[in-house]
């Protein structure tokens, strides 16, 4: 995303080939704390996932809960889960509008969405290999897919773009709710104990459950070859993009969405400040109205299965989106309080080294819980949890403002830039 530069010719020189300019990177501060407060969050839903199978996510009944750990689930439902993935997919997409706008304007549209697609499919790479050998819930191979699709829609105006995006967010939230409403299993949950259908559906989730302990066990005492083999036997990279037609719309809204409001000064604190503070609180209110009926649902019916999956992932594309915006206007209405603060300084920093503080999640929590680190696996319920994200937190800010008084990016935004460019770039400042 830059221009075309040439050195110049000598008489008997030939002029070398064309340079590649990079796109300027004049930071806005707001989206720097933004995606910190995302990279710091994830890491808090995120955690299950590292410490526990991914059935603990939403099938409780699979796992003994009591008043503790519901309230956890409860806490986790209606403020992380899907939210924090849901609005790095938004920041994304603002992303990709900045990176192509700049370089549009240097070497043109076609060029710029060319340039936008080799650093994609770098990041595809990136995101595959994090599945392998880090963590089975990466979201940096659903973003590249996604985003190439995404891109596409770059070139269109503003409002167009806010159409595709609710259209994708409504269209995701209302079939979800329709194609995954769990009717045969609220059947059968309604019928008597000893009937077939019950017994039946009884026999089904003891063969979840006994699914679920073995991936435990590999996950708790395997190798990291044993960890990877499983993670491959249970669902390969492809297998993922090859379900990314029927979960990607979800993602693709918010990108959209997000490109959108970037190009109408979302992000750049063009809008009024005390707007974006009602709107922010209402909408986190929105989301909290809408979504706390579906936790009590999941909860009332003990987590099983089937409902679960529907309170997980039916209408929240849809439900979440308020708290997803209202979660980026409050941040960014109180952009210029926090960007004089130490914290807010560091929450910027480790927005800016979001890639590198993300994998860097992915390694401390696999050597803390995995079998081939500490293999402190499954041994933790949902709240104590949320005490080994916050370390990780910790140490997300106290090592990436450091690291950014004495390097230009982060290592691993570094590594992405020389490679979407193709040649080395000077890291010390």
């Amino acid at each position: 995303m830059g221009s075309i530069s040439h050195d110049r010719a000598t008489p008997d020189q030939p002029a070398p080939a064309p340079r590649i300019r990079p796109v300027t990177s004049d930071r806005i501060a707001s989206l720097d704390i933004v995606r910190g407060f995302a990279v710091l969050g994830i890491l808090a839903a995120n955690v299950v996932g590292f410490a526990r199978t991914g059935p603990y996510y939403y099938w409780g009944i699979l796992y003994p809960h009591g008043f503790w750990e519901e309230a956890g689930w409860l806490i986790q439902y209606l403020f992380l889960d899907g939210k924090l993935r849901g609005l790095f997919a938004f920041l994304f997409g603002a992303g990709m509008a900045i990176f192509v706008d700049r370089a549009a304007a240097k070497r043109g549209m076609v060029g710029a969405l060319l340039l936008q697609g080799r650093r994609l499919l770098w990041l595809a790479l990136f995101g595959a290999a994090h599945y392998y050998l880090l963590f089975f819930g990466d979201i940096l191979l659903d973003y590249a897919v996604v985003g190439l699709a995404a891109m596409l829609f770059l070139p269109l105006g503003t409002r167009a773009l806010l159409f595709f995006g609710l259209f994708a967010s409504f269209y995701m939230g209302i079939m979800g709710a329709i194609a995954l409403f769990p009717a045969s299993e609220l059947s059968a949950l309604s019928a008597p104990p000893a009937s077939e259908i019950r017994q039946d559906y009884e026999a089904q989730v003891e063969a979840m459950r006994a699914q679920s302990n073995a991936s435990d066990a590999v996950r708790q005492t395997g190798s990291f070859a044993d960890i990877m083999a499983w993670r491959h036997k249970t669902r390969s990279i492809w297998d993922r993009i090859a379900f990314m037609p029927i979960s990607g719309p979800a993602y693709l809204g918010l990108m959209l969405l997000g490109a959108a409001l970037y190009r109408l000064g979302f992000f750049s604190g063009e809008w009024n400040r005390r707007a974006m503070i009602v709107w922010g609180l209402g909408g986190i209110a929105a989301s909290l109205l809408l979504t706390l009926p579906l936790g009590l649902m999941a909860m009332r019916y003990d987590h099983y299965p089937a409902v679960s999956y529907w309170v997980q992932f039916g209408p929240t594309s849809l439900l979440r989106l308020p708290m997803i915006v209202g979660y980026a206007a409050l941040l960014i209405a109180f952009t210029p309080m926090l960007a004089r603060s130490g914290f807010g300084q560091r929450l910027a920093a480790a927005g800016r080294m979001a890639f590198s503080n993300y994998i860097l999640s992915s390694v401390m929590m696999g050597i803390v819980f995995l079998g081939w680190g500490l293999g402190l696996y499954g041994d933790w319920h949902r709240l104590s949890l949320w005490a080994w994200s916050a370390g990780g937190m910790g140490l997300m800010l106290l090592w990436s403002r450091p690291w950014l008084d004495r390097f230009r990016f982060g290592p691993l935004e570094w590594l992405w830039r020389c490679l979407t460019y193709m040649r080395l770039f000077p890291i010390r400042r």
